[in-house]
């Protein structure tokens, strides 16, 4: 039946709420693919689907990498995160060390990691993921030199929050911090700095890392601007992402 219950069409949330809401409605959470195709108002956009799934990158010989996504089960898996896919960026590896296909690169191979990850005909190595956060700072920055070559996650205006939020304002040498707990440097902690050009920067005090599980290789998560998904890929997003590797070259 047709429930009016849902809150806002195409609503980005997090697994744990989107199950929350159809369990606060009696029902439970399905395979995109299940719906009645008949209920055209709900096949508006992607969901959740109970079903698990793991995120995969393929490595190819210069250490660049692509997205690969292994879920449970599917109906169809959108080109630009199947096996297949060739969409590879640069990344960068700790110690620039990463697995690498003995066939990709003959007498400077590692067995794609001394066997942790995948050979892959095509070439390359298929290895699977884990991700971490964690905190950068754990007192007020020396300068906003030291920001700026750190911190690369960005944040939100912290006046843009409600009251209380953020107790405690700190600032120091051109650095101000916002901290959601007193006298505590945490991963929410951001700090406020402003460059040579004028430009103002707001960071998280935060790190994340892509490690391969099963080995010591590990690089920091890039960042996306742009949507896997063809429906999803605007012009306002491409601009941004163009606007943001200009300003890192500057």
């Amino acid at each position: 039946a047709l429930s009016p219950d849902y809150l806002y069409d195409q609503e980005r949330v997090l697994f744990s709420t989107a199950d929350a809401r159809c369990e606060a409605m009696d029902k439970k959470s399905c395979d995109f693919n299940d719906i009645d195709r008949d209920l055209a108002w709900h096949k508006k956009g992607y969901h959740w689907s109970p079903a698990c799934c793991l995120i995969k990158v393929k490595v190819n010989y210069i250490g660049q990498v692509a997205l690969v996504y292994e879920p449970d089960n599917f109906a169809y898996l959108h080109p630009h995160i199947d096996v297949d896919n060739r969409n590879f960026f640069k990344v960068y590896w700790d110690s620039d060390e990463y697995p690498r296909n003995d066939d990709d690169v003959p007498g400077a191979g590692n067995t794609c990691g001394n066997g942790v990850c995948k050979p892959i005909i095509t070439g390359g190595c298929l290895c699977d993921t884990s991700i971490s956060e964690s905190r950068v700072f754990k007192s007020m920055p020396g300068s906003v030199e030291e920001v700026l070559s750190r911190l690369t996650i960005g944040a939100y205006d912290p006046t843009a929050y409600d009251d209380g939020t953020y107790v405690d304002v700190l600032n120091v040498n051109g650095v101000i911090a916002y901290m959601t707990v007193s006298g505590l440097f945490n991963k929410d902690t951001v700090f406020v700095v402003t460059d040579s050009y004028g430009r103002i920067h707001r960071f998280k005090n935060s790190k994340e890392y892509v490690t391969i599980q099963g080995a010591q290789y590990s690089f920091r998560n890039a960042p996306s601007f742009m949507s896997v998904l063809k429906t999803e890929a605007v012009a306002r997003d491409a601009l941004y992402e163009t606007e943001a590797a200009l300003e890192h070259y500057l």
